[in-house]
């Protein structure tokens, strides 16, 4: 998926870039521009979710972090890390340096449809998905989905915690729950930037 290549064409070069290069830099860019994200980092899963919530692009790591480690190496994107105090764990994230923001403006400058062409063909194979989502009701859907999910989270661990379970496990299941609250942070960015898209579809409606 999203194996097409765009050609970019100018004086200096003559080459072409995947569209899930692109997508995987664009996603970046746009997760460290949202006004939500106060700290300006972006993380692998984040990525992942981004691209998946926005483009339909249900991205494996195995897919998305070669990729990352391709752009690190062109000069398009920074790659840092973090050690957690509390947890004594290294957590890496990335930044978009100008390299990468003059290819992404390059790409829709020189070629304003080429990638849209190739997301629509990306859409395509998604029509299933998207039947899928379509069949979501419009209420209630939070309890419907979410909320069973959470709590069988909830309880799977609940039942693997005890003064019974060595430290080994405690440390692992605490380094997994560290984990998902990440993941739960970048949800929530992820869902406030939608109820944002709401609103402002809620004022355009208003004024038609």
């Amino acid at each position: 998926m999203f194996s097409k290549k765009i050609r970019l064409e100018s004086k200096s070069r003559n080459k072409t870039v995947s569209v899930a290069t692109t997508l995987v830099l664009m996603a970046i860019a746009e997760l460290e521009d949202d006004p939500l994200n106060k700290a300006r980092v972006v993380y692998g899963y984040q990525i992942m979710q981004h691209l998946q919530n926005k483009y339909n692009w249900n991205v494996k790591s195995g897919t998305v972090y070669p990729i990352l480690k391709k752009l690190k190496q062109d000069n398009l994107i920074v790659m840092q890390t973090n050690m957690q105090k509390d947890s004594n764990r290294q957590q890496i994230f990335y930044k978009i340096n100008k390299f990468g923001r003059k290819l992404i403006d390059e790409i829709r400058s020189l070629n304003p449809e080429a990638l849209d062409m190739a997301l629509r063909e990306g859409d395509s194979q998604n029509d299933a998905a998207v039947k899928t989502i379509a069949k979501i009701p419009k209420k209630n859907f939070t309890n419907q989905y979410l909320a069973p999910i959470l709590v069988h989270f909830e309880d799977k661990i609940s039942k693997m915690v005890s003064l019974d379970t060595p430290k080994d496990q405690l440390e692992t299941i605490q380094k997994e729950i560290e984990k998902s609250i990440e993941q739960i942070e970048a949800c929530k960015i992820l869902l406030k930037s939608h109820i944002t898209r709401i609103d402002n579809y809620k004022g355009i409606q208003k004024k038609n």
